[in-house]
C-alpha cells in the first residue's frame, strides 16, 4: 500500500516554506506549484522555478518523480550553515533537499521502517514538529482520528514518542485541538503550519474544500470554505482550489467476448491500494465466468489530468499458461458536481505482452459489489431498522452515527441494495416459534424471491423467534445455507437478540459476513486455505466477525465482562483483511452460490498446520475421538468427542459445544486413499456460546456428531480405512488436537446389507439424518428411502437409524411458508412414539445407535410423550433411560450426567404441564 493516502483535493500535498518577507506556503500539483503569502499569490510555475529556482534541481531526471507526482513536503530544521532543507515524499521514496546545494540524499523513507505496522501505510497527512530537547528531528503524522509523534533521530524503540487521538492533540500541550468540530476530529487531508500568534503554533487543517485556521492553545479561530479563511488562500489558483471525484469503484467494459469488471481501490478513506477484477465470456445471450485477478498492491501516477493507476504482481484464480503480471488503467479526473469520467483503458500485460485490453470503460458504480438483499419477518417479530452507536459506550475518538445493515457494508464498500421485504402471516398457525435447520433451508427455497440455484449476488434474510435445534436462548443467528450452491441465507433469531441494541446489528453483520464467505475471527485457520490470525489467535480481534462473549483484547475485562469490554472498544468494522476479502477476493470465493463455505475464505496456500500437534501443550486440556471402531456399509458415521482436563492446571473453563457446527471443533477425514478433507458442517450457528467449568467432579464434556455427511456430501462413501483427527479452539486461543483415530467402513457381506446402505446414502438422505427428519419436498426422494428401509428392513439394525429420523420430524410440527403465510404441519405422536420406541429398543445393547444419540433420543420421546399429555410415560422412558446406562457400565461421572439430564427433562415436562404455559399465538 502506499504509505501516504491519495486526496481528491486539486493540490497533492502542502508545505508551509518561510521567505525573508515571512510566512509562505507551496501548494504542489504534478509538475506545478502555487506559492501564497497571508495576502497575496506570490507565484505559479513550474515545481523546479518555485521561489527563484530554489528546487531546481527538481528539474534533473533523476528526481522527476518528486516533481511529477509529489505526496508530501517537510520543512526540516535549518542546515548547521543556516540554510533551509526540505524532505520530498513520493511512494516510499524521499529526497532531502537543501536550499542553495540542491538535491542531497535520495533514498528510502526512513521513517516507514521504523513505524508500527498500521502507520506504515494510508496515512493521512504529515507535519513537521519541532525538534527535541536533543536536537532531533520529530514529525506528527495524522490517520484516522489519532496522530502519532516521531522521532527520527531516536532508537527504533524509542522512535514512536506519543500517539493520541487527534482532539487530544499532537502534542500533550496542545487544548485548542479538544475543540476541533466533529467533522474534522479524524481523516483529515492536509495540515500546514501557520505563522503563531503570541508564541502559539496555529495550522491550516484541509478536508475536501472546508478548512479550519486552528489556534493549538485557543480552538478553531476561522472555519469554512479553504480560499476564504486568508486573502492569501483566496487567491489559489483555480487549479489548486478544484475538488475530484475519488476514482475508486467498479469499472465494466467487454472487447470481443470478454467482459471484464475492474475494482479500483486506491483513493479516499480506508483504501486499501489494490486492483482486482473479474472476467467473463459473453457469447450469444450467455454468459459465463471465467477467472478472476488480484494485484499484489496499486502504484498511482496523478498528473493535471488524468490518473494512471498500475497493479503488479497479479494473482489469478486459475493461472493462466503465460499469466498476465500488471494491470494497468488511465481514468481520467473528474471535477465533483459532475458525472463520474470512463476510465480510457485497461490493459493486461507483463513486461514484454499485452494480453487483453478494453476500452471506454464506465464506472458503473462507487462500491465494489453490490448484492441484492431481500428481508423476509415473520409476523410478530420486526427486522432491524437502525442502530445508534450514541446509545452505548463506544471506543475513545469514534464519530458516533446511526447505523444500518446496509450501511455498515457500505463502510466496507460493498452495497446492499434492498429488494424486498415480506411479512409472513400467520394466520391459522399454532407453533412456538423455533426453527429447525430442515425449515429454514425450505422456508429459504420456498420464499426466497431471488433464490435460483446459481451464482449470483442476491442474499435472503429470516427474522424469526428462535432456532429450534439448539438452545434457543443461546443461538443468535445462523447462516444456514450450505446445500447445493452455498451462502444464499441467514436467520436471525430475536429470542436471543435484544431489539436496538448493538448486539443485534452485529448479528445480523456478523451472519451476513458469513454469507460472503467470512469465519470468525478466532476460525480463520480452518478456512481452505488457511487464513491469518489476527491478536490472540483472533480473540483480539475487533471486528463483525467476532464473539463479543470470547473477546480477550482487554485482559483486565472478567469473563463475564468480555462483550461490554467488546463493545467498549468495537469502532463498528472489519477488520483489513476481512474488507480485502470483500472487495478483492476471487469471484467464486466471495459471491453468494460460489464456492462452498470457508473454500476461498483466504489468499494463502492450503496447510494442514491447524491439525497437526503443537510443538508444546500447556493448555491442560485433552481431546480425544472416540466411539465405535467399525461401521457397515452405509451406516451413518457418528464419532464421540471428548474434551477433558489433564489435571495439571486444576479447574478449566472449556466451550462445552463440540459440534463442528458452533464453530470450536474442527474435524479432518482422511480417507482410504489418503486425502484428507475438511468437515463442514451443513449449518453454522452463532450465538452466546457460555463456558463450563471442568472439574474433579465433572472432568470432560462429550458430544455425538454425525460426520457421515456434509457440505461436500458424503463422507464415507466407500467401504476401508478412514482416519478422524479433531483439533479444539480453546477460550484463551490453545489449540487442543486429539491423536488420529481409524476407523472402517466394512464391505457388505450380502446383498441386503448392501441395499441398505444403498438406501442410507445419497445427499437427501444425507441431509435427512443431519436435520433429524424434514418434510421439505425437495428431499421427498430421500424419504422414500428412509421409509423402505423401515419396512422391508426394518429388524436391521441400521434400521434405527431410518427410524430415528423419521421419528424425531413426526414428534415436532414443521411449518412451511406458502404464498406468503405459515402453514404448519401438526405432530404425529403415534407415529413418532412407534418409530423412535424402536429405534430405542434396538439400541439398549451393542448395536444400533450410539450412547450419546440414544441419550438424546430418549429424552426426545420423554418429550413426545409429554407434548401428548402423558406424563407417566414420559417419565417411565427417563427411568429407562438411567437403567440403560447403568446397565453399559459407564464411568461415575459420566452416570451421574446422565441422571441430571433425566432430571433436568423430567423437571421441564412436568413444570411446562402444571403451570400450562401457552404458546404463542399467529
Amino acid at each position: 500500500m502506499a504509505f501516504l493516502r491519495h486526496k481528491s483535493t486539486g493540490f497533492r500535498c502542502a508545505v508551509a516554506c518561510p521567505t525573508g518577507q515571512g510566512w509562505s506556503a507551496m501548494f504542489l500539483r504534478p509538475g506545478s506549484a502555487a506559492g501564497i503569502s497571508e495576502t497575496t499569490l506570490l507565484f505559479d510555475a513550474a515545481t523546479h522555478e518555485a521561489y527563484g529556482g530554489q528546487f531546481a534541481d527538481l528539474a534533473k531526471y533523476e528526481y522527476q518523480d518528486f516533481k511529477l507526482y509529489p505526496e508530501a513536503v517537510l520543512q526540516l530544521p535549518d542546515h548547521t550553515d543556516g540554510a533551509k532543507q526540505y524532505l520530498f515524499i513520493t511512494g516510499a521514496e524521499s529526497l532531502l533537499y537543501r536550499v542553495g546545494t540542491g538535491a542531497v540524499k535520495r533514498e528510502p523513507l526512513a521513517m516507514r521502517a521504523w513505524l508500527p505496522a498500521e502507520w506504515k501505510n494510508n496515512v493521512d497527512a504529515l507535519l513537521q514538529a519541532p525538534n527535541s530537547s536533543a536536537n532531533e528531528w520529530r514529525t506528527y503524522l495524522f490517520k484516522g482520528s489519532r496522530v502519532m509523534t516521531y522521532n527520527g533521530g531516536a532508537s527504533s524503540s524509542a522512535a514512536v514518542e506519543r500517539e493520541a487521538l487527534i482532539t487530544e492533540g499532537p502534542d500533550a500541550d496542545a487544548p485548542g485541538w479538544a475543540k476541533l468540530p466533529a467533522d474534522f476530529q479524524s481523516d483529515l487531508d492536509h495540515v500546514v503550519a501557520l505563522p503563531p500568534a503570541s508564541d502559539v503554533r496555529r495550522s491550516l487543517l484541509i478536508k475536501g474544500a472546508k478548512g479550519i485556521v486552528l489556534n493549538w492553545r485557543t480552538g478553531v479561530e476561522k472555519s469554512g470554505a479553504v480560499t476564504s479563511l486568508t486573502t492569501g488562500l483566496g487567491k489559489l489558483p483555480t487549479t489548486y482550489t478544484t475538488q475530484y471525484l475519488p476514482v475508486s469503484g467498479t469499472y465494466r467494459a467487454t472487447n470481443l467476448g470478454l467482459t471484464v469488471e475492474a475494482r479500483v481501490d486506491v483513493d479516499g478513506v480506508g483504501t486499501l491500494s489494490t486492483i482486482s477484477g473479474d472476467l467473463f465470456t459473453e457469447s450469444g445471450g450467455t454468459t459465463a465466468y471465467s477467472n478472476s485477478f488480484r494485484s499484489a498492491g496499486a502504484e498511482v501516477q496523478w498528473t493535471g489530468t488524468y490518473m494512471v493507476v498500475t497493479g503488479k504482481g497479479l494473482a489469478w484464480a486459475t493461472p493462466p499458461t503465460r499469466p498476465a503480471t500488471i494491470v494497468q488503467l488511465l481514468i481520467p479526473l473528474t471535477a465533483a458536481g459532475q458525472p463520474a469520467s470512463a476510465a480510457q483503458w485497461l490493459y493486461l500485460e507483463d513486461e514484454t505482452y499485452y494480453y487483453d485490453n478494453w476500452r471506454d470503460m464506465p464506472r458503473v458504480s462507487t462500491y465494489f459489489h453490490t448484492v441484492d438483499y431481500e428481508v423476509d419477518t415473520v409476523a410478530g417479530e420486526s427486522a432491524l431498522v437502525s442502530y445508534d452507536t450514541s446509545k452505548a459506550a463506544v471506543p475513545p475518538g469514534y464519530a458516533n452515527r446511526t447505523l444500518t445493515v446496509p450501511s455498515s457494508f457500505a463502510e466496507a464498500g460493498i452495497e446492499l441494495r434492498t429488494s424486498g421485504s415480506n411479512v409472513i402471516s400467520l394466520s391459522g398457525a399454532d407453533t412456538d416459534l423455533l426453527w429447525s435447520k430442515a425449515e429454514l433451508h425450505a422456508a429459504m427455497v420456498a420464499n426466497f424471491s431471488g433464490y435460483r440455484d446459481v451464482p449470483q449476488w442476491k442474499l435472503w434474510t429470516l427474522v424469526a423467534g428462535g432456532y429450534a435445534d439448539g438452545d434457543s436462548k443461546k443461538i443468535a443467528g445462523t447462516m444456514f445455507d450450505s446445500i447445493g450452491l452455498q451462502r444464499q441465507g441467514i436467520a436471525v433469531f430475536m429470542e436471543c437478540n435484544t431489539p436496538g441494541t448493538n448486539d443485534e446489528l452485529h448479528t445480523y453483520v456478523h451472519e451476513l459476513g458469513h454469507a460472503f464467505n467470512l469465519l470468525h475471527s478466532f476460525s480463520k485457520g480452518a478456512a481452505s486455505p488457511p487464513a491469518p490470525s489476527g491478536p490472540l489467535g483472533g480473540y483480539g480481534d475487533l471486528s463483525w466477525m467476532q464473539y463479543p462473549h470470547l473477546y480477550q483484547g482487554d485482559s483486565s475485562a472478567a469473563v463475564d465482562e468480555r462483550a461490554a469490554a467488546f463493545f467498549r472498544a468495537f469502532p463498528f468494522r472489519f477488520t483489513d483483511d476481512e474488507v480485502r476479502h470483500l472487495r478483492h477476493g476471487f469471484y467464486r470465493n466471495v459471491v453468494m452460490g460460489g464456492n462452498d463455505f470457508v473454500t476461498g475464505a483466504a489468499k494463502e496456500q492450503p496447510s494442514m498446520e491447524l491439525l497437526t500437534q503443537p510443538l508444546t501443550d500447556e493448555s491442560g486440556l485433552v481431546l480425544a475421538v472416540e466411539g465405535q471402531a467399525a461401521f457397515e456399509y452405509g451406516e451413518p458415521v457418528v464419532a464421540q468427542f471428548k474434551l477433558g482436563r489433564t489435571g495439571s492446571h486444576g479447574d478449566i473453563a472449556v466451550l462445552p459445544e463440540l459440534d463442528p457446527e458452533a464453530g470450536h471443533v474442527t474435524v479432518a477425514i482422511t480417507d482410504p486413499y489418503n486425502q484428507t478433507r475438511m468437515f463442514r458442517p451443513l449449518t453454522r450457528t452463532c450465538g452466546r456460546h457460555e463456558t463450563t467449568t471442568l472439574t474433579a467432579a465433572a472432568p470432560a464434556v462429550y458430544a455425538s456428531v454425525y460426520l457421515g455427511y456434509g457440505a461436500d456430501g458424503l463422507y464415507f462413501s466407500e467401504p476401508g480405512l478412514y482416519k478422524l483427527t479433531a483439533a479444539y479452539q480453546a477460550p484463551d486461543g490453545s489449540r487442543v488436537v486429539s491423536a488420529p483415530r481409524t476407523i472402517r467402513v466394512r464391505q457388505p457381506l450380502v446383498r441386503d446389507d448392501q441395499r441398505i446402505g444403498e438406501l442410507l446414502m445419497g445427499d437427501d438422505q444425507g441431509q435427512l439424518l443431519t436435520f433429524l427428519g424434514s418434510d421439505a419436498p425437495q428431499l421427498k426422494g430421500g424419504n422414500d428411502a428412509l421409509q423402505e428401509v423401515i419396512e422391508r428392513y426394518g429388524d436391521h439394525p441400521l434400521a434405527a437409524h431410518a427410524r430415528l429420523a423419521r421419528g424425531a420430524n413426526a414428534g415436532r410440527h414443521f411449518q412451511h411458508i406458502r404464498d406468503g403465510r405459515l402453514v404448519v404441519r401438526e405432530p404425529d405422536i403415534k407415529e413418532s412414539v412407534q418409530q423412535l420406541g424402536a429405534a430405542i429398543n434396538a439400541s439398549t445393547g451393542d448395536a444400533g445407535l450410539d450412547n450419546i444419540t440414544l441419550n438424546k433420543a430418549m429424552r426426545r420421546l420423554a418429550r413426545v410423550h409429554a407434548k401428548d399429555g402423558n406424563l407417566t410415560e414420559a417419565d417411565a422412558v427417563l427411568d429407562k433411560m438411567v437403567r440403560t446406562f447403568q446397565g453399559k457400565g459407564l464411568p461415575a461421572s459420566v452416570q451421574k450426567t446422565i441422571q441430571a439430564q433425566a432430571q433436568k427433562t423430567r423437571a421441564t415436562i412436568h413444570q411446562g404441564k402444571t403451570k400450562a404455559m401457552p404458546r404463542r399465538k399467529k
